[in-house]
This record gives C-alpha cells, structure tokens and sequence, in this order.
C-alpha cells in the first residue's frame, strides 16, 4: 500500500454515528446542521464526465430543514479564479448555449410574462454578455439594463423595478449574499424573478448524480422550492413557485408586483412537522435512535400538529419527514389533512408532502392519517416520524401511548 494513503487512513476516526454531526456545516440559508451529502469530481458537469476526470473531489452537503443542497469548495474563491478555473476559454464546449441562443429564448418567454410592464426599470442580474438586455429592448422594453459580477462588473447606478436572474444563482456559494446584492439594487416594492432548475423528487436516490450538480459549470449551489421559501423570510420577502414552464420563480417585497407574481406562480409557505421529541405524547411512542437521527413511530393511525399561516401566504407545502415503515408501502397510503379537509399527498425525499389549497391567516390544524398500524412486539406501530429541531428526552419507561 502507498505509505501516504495508509498515512491518512490511520487518521479516520472510528466509525460512529456522532461522525454525521460532527462533519455537517451550518446551512447557508436556514443555519441548521446539514449533513454530507455526496462527492463528485470538480469536471462534473452538466453532461456527466464528458470530458473526463480531474481527480479533484468536491464535497456536497445538503440540509434536511431546507432542502439547500452544497459545497463548501469554492467558499474561498475569488472572482478571478473563476475567470481562471471556471469560466475560461473551456466554458464554452459546457456550455455553448449560454452566450446567445438561451439568453435570446428567455427574453422570448419573459417578454410574455413582463407583457405591461414595458415601462418599468429591468436589470438582469448574471447578464453574461448582455444578449438578453438587448434581445429585450428590441422586443419593445425600453430600461432594461445588465450586470454580472464576473463578465459585467461595473455596477449600474439607480434602483429597478424588476430585476432578472436567470440560471445564475446556482453559481453563488452564497445565495444569502447574491440575494442581499440582488436587493441593494432593487426598489423597496420591487420583484426578483428566477429562472432555476430545483431538485428533482427523487434527489435522495440520484444524490449527487443528478444532472445539476456541475462544478465544472459553476453549478455550486442547488435548490428546492422551500429552499427559497426560508430564502425569502430571512429577507422579508414572499416566495410564488413557479407556475410551469417559461414562469419563472418569483421573489417580491410588498403588494406593486403581486399581480405579476401571481402569473408565474402561487406564493408559498412551508411547514415541516416532526414528532414531538419527548414522552409522552399524543399519539406516539417514546423516542428512538441516535442523537443525530431520532424518531418517534406513530402509535395510533391519527396524529395532529398545529402550524400558522402567513397573511397573504394562503398556500402551504407541508412536508413530514420518517426514518422508517412498519410496512413496505406504509408512507404510501397516509394522507395528509389541512383542517379536516384530505390533501394530494405523495412521498418523496424519505417525506410525506402535501400543498394545501388556500387557507386562511392564522392557525391551522393539520392531521396524518394512516392505514392501521402494525402489530410488532406487543406494539402497534405506524410511521417512524423524524424528530426536528430538539434533542429528545431521554425515557426509562417506555410503554404505548394511548390516544386521548
């Protein structure tokens, strides 16, 4: 064996589930723990490994609460070392669209979305080589102006109506940041609107796999719909998810762009509900596990949370996170309930999700049903429900809970 390899191998700690804690980083949107994820090579890109490997190893991590999923390797990084390592002379055989054809097709499908607001003061943000900004001023948008911190530099003065960022956030390390400079240049009531691929529902299975994940193309941060949801709250903003294709995301601040919001998409909270952290509990066994991953199973085929809803934030992604199934298809067959009324449940991510229709302001009670639970040493048990957010207590009397 290579003396430098055994070298680092006698340095592995022991194997423990403590090892999961002690190697996540703070979440760069929502500052929970998120854990590693995956590695690739830093040539992957968009088309896989097209190109070959570089034997250079990337990190990902990805954060349970948020979704936000991440390396760490470019944290450090100047502007100039992209230009060096990234966006150099090979960019263009990852990416040939980029320069002019797809800037070109987006202003096609914006310019249909923005119909009305020709008048208003437009910056598009990661404007690469300004294809866009001009491909709109000659479909009839008469302030449309460009800045990308890499190609464009030069910061335009003034503030903006609407600003434009398409398939750019996903090249910052730090979208908290982006989105901090992205609002330094837009006017108090203004709207963000984002053209961004978010992760897939099987992305637990394709891990870092998927498509998206591409250091090679600057692809150093990925999302998912709530990702942008916590976003949008740190910033006191309100998130519209994209309503399909050619509708971008949308981030607004205030009432100006509602309407506009609204024709891309529904604005959206998201609730993520875990079991209680303690015994006892309604409707749940003592908690289970390892500190890092603790769970509770349902001891009952009915278990209750109460979640608020946002004024003016009518629709809800509810999501439930377990650990395991009593059965093979159990998750399968629980439907999610928002005040008694049954939601499109699905699972997804080792979750269940539902989206509720409009709901009013204020509390809500939201309800999983499930098939009846099984029969497993002397206990009935349902869905292994992940806890979030605590530690759980420690029990010395475990026994069931009855429902009340």
């Amino acid at each position: 064996m290579n003396s430098s390899l055994a070298f680092h191998l006698s340095l592995l700690p022991r194997l423990s589930h403590g090892n999961v804690l002690a190697g996540a980083l703070p979440c760069k949107v929502c500052d929970s723990p998120a854990a590693f994820f995956d590695v690739v090579d830093f040539n992957k890109n968009t088309g896989g490994y097209a190109f070959g490997p570089s034997g250079i190893n990337i990190p990902w991590h990805r954060c349970e609460n948020c979704g936000f999923l991440f390396t760490p390797f470019f944290d450090d990084w100047a502007p100039d070392d992209f230009r060096r390592f990234i966006y150099n002379e090979d960019y263009i055989l990852l990416d040939p669209e980029y320069l002019s054809t797809r800037p070109r097709a987006m202003a096609g499908h914006l310019s249909q979305v923005l119909a009305g607001f020709e008048s208003a003061r437009i910056l598009d943000y990661g404007a690469g080589a300004n294809v866009f900004a001009t491909s709109m001023s000659e479909l009839g948008f008469s302030h449309v102006e460009s800045y990308d911190p890499i190609s464009l530099p030069t910061r335009p003065p003034g503030k903006f109506d609407i600003i434009t960022c398409i398939e750019t956030i996903e090249h910052a390390p730090s979208p908290r940041a982006i989105l901090g400079d992205m609002r330094s240049f837009l006017a108090e009531d203004g709207c963000i609107l984002i053209g961004e691929s978010l992760q897939p529902p099987d992305i637990d299975t394709l891990r870092c796999g998927w498509w998206y994940v591409a250091p090679r193309n600057g692809h150093v941060s990925t999302f998912a719909a709530r990702t942008f949801v916590k976003l949008g709250e740190r910033a006191g903003m309100i998130f519209h998810l994209s309503g399909g294709p050619g509708r971008p995301h949308v981030l607004r601040s205030g009432t100006r762009f509602g309407e506009l919001a609204a024709r891309c998409g529904s604005a959206l909270a998201y609730a993520r509900l875990g079991a209680p952290g303690q015994w006892p509990a309604k409707g749940f066994y003592w908690p289970e596990g390892h500190p890092s991953q603790q769970f509770q199973w349902t001891a009952e085929p009915e278990v209750s949370w109460t979640i608020e809803v946002p004024d003016g934030l009518p629709r809800v992604q509810i999501a439930i996170p377990f650990a395991h199934e009593s059965r093979g298809g159990f998750a399968a067959g629980c439907v999610i309930e928002a005040n008694g009324k049954a939601l499109a449940t699905k699972v997804q991510e080792r979750c269940i999700y539902a989206e509720s229709a409009p709901l009013a302001a204020g509390e809500a009670l939201v309800t999983l049903r499930t098939d009846a639970p099984t029969i497993s040493n002397k206990r009935s048990l349902g869905l292994a429900i992940k806890v979030i957010g605590q530690s759980a207590a420690s029990q010395t009397e475990p026994q069931k809970i009855q429902a009340a």
